[in-house]
C-alpha cells in the first residue's frame, strides 16, 4: 500500500506534462482518463478504496486489490489503434495476389505485417509473409499495396496486423482469395465506369498465351496498348489512366488464342 502512495505522489508531478491517467485492473483491462478530467486521487482511511475527483464535480472509485499498475502517457492503453482501415481488398493478377488497402487517418503508425493463411478464416497457422512502412501520423488517406506470389489452386486468407510506434498490435478483418484457375475467357465491364481518369479492366486466361489488350477511341485510332505479351493462366486486374485523353466513348478490346471481346469505356471529366 505504502508503494502504491509513494507511487502516486510521484506521478502526481507528470500530470502538467502528460495527456492520460491508465489504469491497469486485475483483469488486464484498462480504465482511462483524460488528465485535464482528473482533480485529485485520494484513498478512504481503510485504503482499500481509491476516490478520483473529477473536474465534473463526480467521483469514480475503485477498490485498490483490483489495480495493478498506474501510467501516465499521451495515448490511452488498452483502446483500438488510432489508426482508420477504410478499405483492404486482394485480387488475382496472374498467378499474384494483390493485396491493397487504405488508411483514412494515422496516429504513430509503424506499419503494417501482412499475414496469409492457407486453411480457413479460423486457422491458428497466420504466417507473416512481409512488413510495409506505415506514416506515422497522418490526417488524409494513404493508400498501401503487397504482392504475394503463393501456389495456385488454393483459395487464402490474408489480414493485417497494424504495429503503431509503441508496439501496440492490432489486426484488420480477414479477407479471402480462390486462386483457382477460370475454365473460360472472359472480358468483364472496366470499374469504375463512367471514370475519371483511372479505371481497372479485368480478364480470365484459361491458358498460357499471347494477349493483347488494347484501347481505341470511336473512331478506331489505337490509344493505348495496356498487353502486348504472353500470360500465365489466371485472372488479371490490368489499370488504364485516360488523363491525356479527352472526355468520351472508348473501347477496349482483348485478343486471346481465338477468343476476342470489348467493352465500352466512359470517360468523364
Amino acid at each position: 500500500m505504502k508503494l502504491l502512495v509513494g507511487f502516486l505522489f510521484f506521478c502526481s508531478f507528470q500530470l502538467f506534462s502528460q495527456s492520460y491517467l491508465n489504469i491497469l485492473l486485475s483483469n488486464d483491462n484498462y480504465k482511462n482518463s483524460q488528465i485535464s478530467e482528473l482533480k485529485k486521487i485520494t484513498f478512504s482511511s481503510s485504503g482499500d478504496v481509491i476516490y478520483f475527483h473529477l473536474a465534473d464535480g463526480s467521483t469514480a472509485e475503485e477498490n485498490t486489490a483490483n489495480v495493478k499498475r498506474f501510467t501516465f502517457g499521451n495515448s490511452p492503453l488498452g483502446e483500438p489503434l488510432p489508426v482508420e482501415l477504410s478499405t483492404f481488398t486482394a485480387v488475382q493478377i496472374g498467378s499474384k495476389v494483390l493485396l491493397k488497402w487504405t488508411t483514412e487517418t494515422e496516429i504513430n503508425n509503424f506499419g503494417f505485417d501482412v499475414e496469409r493463411c492457407a486453411l480457413s478464416a479460423e486457422c491458428q497457422a497466420w504466417k507473416k509473409i512481409g512488413f510495409i512502412q506505415g506514416n506515422g501520423n497522418s490526417n488524409s488517406p494513404k493508400e498501401y499495396s503487397f504482392t504475394d506470389n503463393p501456389a495456385t489452386g488454393n483459395k487464402y486468407y490474408y489480414r493485417l496486423k497494424q504495429i503503431d510506434s509503441d508496439g501496440q498490435t492490432e489486426y484488420s478483418n480477414v479477407i479471402s482469395i480462390d486462386l483457382n484457375i477460370p475454365n473460360q475467357y472472359a472480358l468483364y465491364q472496366n470499374y469504375p465506369n463512367p471514370f475519371n481518369p483511372t479505371t481497372s479492366i479485368t480478364y480470365n486466361l484459361p491458358a498460357d498465351g499471347l494477349v493483347s489488350l488494347k484501347v481505341f477511341d470511336v473512331l478506331g485510332s489505337e490509344v493505348a496498348t495496356l498487353v502486348n505479351n504472353n500470360q500465365k493462366s489466371g485472372v488479371y486486374t490490368i489499370p488504364f489512366n485516360g488523363k491525356e485523353l479527352s472526355s468520351g466513348i472508348y473501347i477496349c478490346k482483348i485478343t486471346a488464342d481465338n477468343f476476342n471481346s470489348s467493352i465500352k469505356m466512359i470517360l468523364m471529366k
